[in-house]
C-alpha cells in the first residue's frame, strides 16, 4: 500500500501545486507583476477545485482522515473564490482579491505540508 501511496501523493500535491502557482499569478495581476514567473497559470478556482477533488477522491484510499479532512476544507473554501471569478467573468466588480488569493496559497501550502508529514517526509 505504501509503494501505492507515494505516486497518489504526487498526484495530488502536482494538482495542489499547480493551485498555488495560479494564486501567485492572480496575486501578481492584482498587484501590477507583468513578471512573475506565475502570471498567466489559469485555468480558474473552478478548473483547480475540479481537479484537486477529482485527484483526492480517486485517491482517497491512500490518505488519512485528517490529510481528506483538510483536502475538503480547502475545496469548500475555494467556492469563495469560485463565486468571486464568476461575478468577474459576468462583468462585476470585485474590488482587490490579492488578499484572498494569497490566503488560499497559504491555505493550499498548509494542504501539502500535512501530506508530507503523512509520508514521514520533512517539508
Amino acid at each position: 500500500m505504501h509503494q501505492s501511496k507515494i505516486p497518489a501523493f504526487k498526484e495530488l500535491s502536482a494538482s495542489l501545486i499547480a493551485y498555488k502557482n495560479y494564486c501567485l499569478g492572480q496575486v501578481a495581476i492584482y498587484q501590477g507583476n507583468e513578471f512573475s514567473p506565475y502570471d498567466g497559470d489559469g485555468g480558474g478556482t473552478l478548473h483547480h477545485r475540479t481537479e484537486i477533488a477529482r485527484v483526492a477522491s480517486f485517491n482517497a484510499i491512500y490518505f488519512s482522515k485528517q490529510t481528506r479532512d483538510s483536502i475538503d476544507e480547502l475545496l469548500n473554501t475555494m467556492s469563495g473564490l469560485c463565486n468571486a471569478e464568476l461575478y468577474l467573468a459576468a462583468g462585476q466588480e470585485m474590488g482587490d482579491l490579492s488578499e484572498s488569493y494569497f490566503g488560499m496559497f497559504e491555505r493550499t501550502d498548509k494542504c501539502i505540508d500535512k501530506l508530507y508529514r503523512e509520508l514521514n517526509f520533512k517539508a
